[in-house]
C-alpha cells in the first residue's frame, strides 16, 4: 500500500498486479470450474441439509458445467 504526504491511501498505478478475479479468490475460498478452470464466485443454489451440512450447486458461466459441493460444519 502507498500513502501520500497527508497519510491518505494512494492507489498504485502498477498495471502488473493480479487481475481482480484473482484478488477476490485470495480474499475468500473460491472455486474454479473443474472443466475449464474459470473462477466461480457464488453458487447457483444452496440447500441447508441439516444442522451440520449445506449443499451448493455450482454452474460455470463460461462453459455451462454444473457440479455440487457439500460443506460440513463442526458441532458448536
Amino acid at each position: 500500500m502507498q500513502f501520500d504526504v497527508h497519510g491518505k491511501f494512494k492507489p498504485s498505478r502498477d498495471r502488473s498486479r493480479a487481475p481482480i478475479s484473482r484478488t477476490i479468490a485470495q480474499m475468500r475460498q473460491a472455486h474454479s470450474c473443474p472443466q475449464c478452470g474459470d473462477l466461480l464466485v457464488l453458487p447457483e443454489w444452496s440447500e441447508w441439509l441439516d444442522a451440520g451440512h449445506v449443499r451448493h450447486l455450482w454452474q460455470c458461466d463460461a462453459c455451462g458445467y454444473a457440479f455440487e459441493t457439500r460443506v460440513e460444519f463442526a458441532a458448536a
